[in-house]
């Protein structure tokens, strides 16, 4: 049992030198994915949490921020500057970009200027 776990770890780690290796900017949810140690299904979780709030805002509501943050701290257990990388790969990925849009603008930081600040070119 021990074997197998030292080859687990030893696989965790070869896969977080390939998500190091990646660019997030051309692959911004392998990277995030394998950065959060994520799997499919937590993939899925995000994307429910996203198309909640893509509701709420598809209706004309003001979402509450800080619900959209409980609910990723609840779900993965990350908070507010882990979270900002999460809604920068979901953005780069052309992914619930409204709702990365709004969030940004509401939490402006430097973070995000990729975001509220699009380049002219």
């Amino acid at each position: 049992m021990e074997d197998l776990q030292l080859q687990i770890n030893k696989l965790k780690y070869q896969m977080s030198l390939v998500g190091e290796s990646l660019d997030s900017r051309e692959h911004p949810i392998a990277t995030l994915v394998i950065a959060m140690d994520w799997d499919d299904k937590d993939l899925d979780k995000a994307h429910d949490i996203f198309e909640k709030f893509e509701g709420i805002l598809d209706s004309g509501e003001k979402p509450n921020w800080t619900e959209f943050e409980h609910d990723f701290e609840q779900q993965f257990g990350i908070g507010y500057q882990t979270l900002k990388m999460v809604v920068l790969a979901f953005h780069r990925n052309f992914q619930w970009t409204h709702v990365c849009e709004v969030y940004a603008k509401d939490k402006e930081c430097m973070e995000f200027h990729e975001i509220t600040r699009p380049k002219n070119f």
